[in-house]
């Protein structure tokens, strides 16, 4: 029996506020699905979980559970409207292994929340936050872990044997420590491009498309030589990585994640904008790294 290819496909927390991109992006999909192609979608929650750890005193990833459920049939909406025929669409709530130790629970990096003035930001580390300086302004940052395993895994697996589109991973999923059969949540936030490379890995999928607010990766993003970078092999790129030419918690992880896919699987990434979905889907006007 011929295996099913699978694209894994990584929405952005920021882009997913447009509604427009939303249906732009299920349009893709629904094309995607009637060629017979397996499709895990995941997501990221950064403005929405960082809206909630404000007024919610609970884990982090128990707050990561609640935005993907919700973020997850806002997508999954999307996809009945666009016509996805003959497809269910599952969203699964994931969890996902990573280590207590990690250096990310020392100096967090992972952006939440809104952007915040410099006084806004004088004030957020008075009451004991952590706020970083980004290119757009000032955000909270919190612990991001390295994801190590998806427990829900088999499940997915699962879903997509039967016909399902899955969404899941949503918000990098929840993290959780295993001490012997025991987890416990984690107060942190996963990466959802990092984790979408694992998952991507562990599906053996043969696509990983992350779609976010900007067209692609950068070379000297922000200053007037900035230009796109377009097709690019995996030892350029980790060249670029090691120039320091993306910001750490904004396009680092997204790059990171394309290396660790097509270092693992021999096949193709890209990162592109969300308004552009289909021809992202397509590998054009977008940043595709290959083997």
């Amino acid at each position: 029996m011929t295996r099913k290819k699978i694209a894994c496909i990584a929405i952005g927390g920021n882009a997913l506020t447009s509604r427009v991109a939303l249906k732009g992006l299920a349009t893709g999909i629904a094309l995607l699905s009637r060629k017979g192609q397996g499709i895990v979608i995941t997501h990221g929650n950064g403005p929405q979980v960082g809206e909630l750890a404000l007024v919610e005193r609970k884990s982090l990833s128990v707050l990561t559970a609640e935005t993907a459920a919700e973020i997850g049939l806002e997508i999954a909406a999307s996809l009945e409207d666009a016509g996805v025929s003959g497809k269910k669409v599952a969203v699964v709530i994931t969890r996902v292994i990573a280590d207590p130790s990690d250096r990310e629970f020392r100096d967090p990096s992972k952006p939440i929340g809104r952007f915040y003035s410099g006084k806004e930001a004088a004030g957020l580390r008075r009451n004991g936050r952590a706020v970083r300086k980004l290119l757009k302004g000032y955000r909270i940052v919190v612990p991001s872990p390295k994801p190590l395993g998806v427990l829900e895994l088999d499940e997915i697996n699962a879903l997509l044997s039967d016909g399902y589109i899955v969404i899941a991973g949503g918000g990098g999923g929840s993290a959780v420590s295993r001490r012997g059969s025991h987890l416990s949540y984690l107060d942190a936030v996963l990466d959802k491009d990092l984790t979408s490379s694992l998952l991507a890995v562990q599906l053996r999928a043969d696509r990983l498309v992350i779609l976010t607010d900007v067209d692609g990766a950068y070379l000297d993003f922000g200053r007037e030589s900035e230009r796109r970078i377009g097709k690019v092999d995996a030892a350029a790129m980790e060249r670029y990585v090691r120039e320091g030419q993306f910001e750490r918690g904004s396009m680092l992880p997204k790059v990171e994640a394309c290396l660790s896919f097509v270092r693992k699987r021999r096949k193709s990434a890209a990162i592109g904008s969300l308004g552009a979905a289909q021809e992202v889907l397509e590998l054009r006007n977008c940043t595709v790294v290959t083997p």
